[in-house]
């Protein structure tokens, strides 16, 4: 009996032997294959409108979507440069559909891996020109067209980013008045850095987005013009990336659009509950730190489409409110007129979602 036993004994001890490495080689293996999982790289800005997708982690989005996301905060006007280089900085970002148009002849000039705007994402209809300056005229519905007003205001220093929509808009203001944009004053500035001038008088007036506009008002600044005084085109936002990157990780990009949608339905479901975490990531990156009234005054500027549905209705359907080929042509046009691109840029084609 106790030779029975010790041979049980035996046999159990041997299986052990066998069994044991197979299950660390698998274990080993797994763990392996999930360190070395390729994470999704999105460059996004410290902005109130994209900030909105850091609410990934907490929908818990990643498990849904079977996919390793890591998002890497950066200046807005780095983002384009940044996937352009085919560095591996980022995969992914968010560009304006005015900034690509404008930068697309050179950028896709002599390559075949191109710098796609693969799908709107907002549509952003705030932009402004602010001032620290009490002597500088508002201009509004009443004097935009009176040259006398236009050409004075013109001739201050007024800071905005090259081929930028600003820029676009002062060309407008110039050319609707039969003034020439030679005479314009325009600073190549960034937006923080043209906020910051115009606040200690190095320049006049500046550029603002969002961002800027809710910073200068805190510190005792004005809107001077804006967009929708004068009714100029809203500049849509979306996503690029080069066409290499879309060709190897076609899914992943299109899970991760998705994921964007359910995060804007997510916020705006309930802007005063589910603002938390948007707010704490900027507060930790932002310049501006929004209060949540802030916060929603600012998102109130700009048009969020909630769902996938919603963007073909609104954006890719050609009777849509802001179909983006009316859009984009709008704005060819007026690159073409003002010999801001010596080319026609190509219009994007957007992909295909379910």
């Amino acid at each position: 009996m106790e030779k029975i036993n010790l041979l049980e004994d035996i046999v159990r001890l041997i299986k052990l032997y066998i069994i044991i490495p197979f299950l660390l080689f698998f274990t080993i293996m797994s763990c392996d294959e999930s360190t070395n999982e390729k994470s999704l790289k999105v460059g996004i800005s410290p902005y109130q409108d994209i900030a909105m997708i850091v609410n990934y982690e907490h929908l818990d989005l990643e498990r849904k979507y079977n996919m390793s996301l890591d998002l890497i905060t950066m200046n807005w006007e780095d983002i384009i440069p940044a996937i352009a280089s085919s560095g591996e900085t980022i995969d992914l970002g968010f560009a304006s559909i005015i900034e690509y148009l404008t930068k697309e002849n050179n950028i896709n000039n002599d390559t075949e891996d191109s710098l796609l705007f693969i799908y709107p994402a907002y549509l952003y209809k705030g932009g402004s020109f602010i001032t620290f300056d009490e002597s500088i005229q508002v201009l509004d519905k009443s004097n935009l067209t009176n040259k006398d007003v236009i050409s004075n205001f013109l001739q201050y220093k007024i800071g905005a980013q090259k081929n930028s929509v600003y820029e676009m808009m002062l060309y407008s203001l110039a050319r609707k008045n039969n003034i020439s944009i030679k005479e314009l004053k325009i600073y190549d500035t960034p937006l923080n850095d043209g906020l910051l001038a115009t606040q200690n008088g190095s320049l006049d007036i500046s550029s603002a987005g969002l961002t800027q506009l809710t910073e200068a008002k805190k510190r005792g600044g004005r809107v001077v013009l804006n967009m929708e005084t004068m009714d100029f085109a809203n500049d849509m936002m979306g996503f690029v990336c080069k066409k290499s990157t879309l060709q190897s990780r076609e899914k992943e990009i299109k899970n991760f659009i998705k994921m964007w949608y359910e995060c804007v339905d997510y916020v705006f479901k309930n802007l005063d509950e589910n603002s938390k975490v948007s707010l704490e990531y900027l507060d930790e990156k932002a310049a501006t730190k929004y209060t949540l009234s802030q916060y929603k005054s600012a998102l109130s500027q700009e048009y969020f489409p909630k769902s996938i549905d919603e963007v073909n209705e609104v954006f890719i359907s050609d009777t849509g409110k802001y179909y983006y080929k009316r859009v984009a042509d709008d704005i060819i046009q007026y690159l073409l007129e003002n010999n801001i691109v010596r080319a026609r840029p190509k219009v994007p084609e957007f992909i295909k979602i379910k």
